[in-house]
């Protein structure tokens, strides 16, 4: 998951809810 984190913060923030 740490790919999608460094490639979409915005979606980590919104989706997984882990703010980077």
């Amino acid at each position: 998951m740490a790919d999608a984190e460094d490639i979409q913060p915005l979606v980590c923030d919104n989706g997984t809810g882990m703010v980077k």
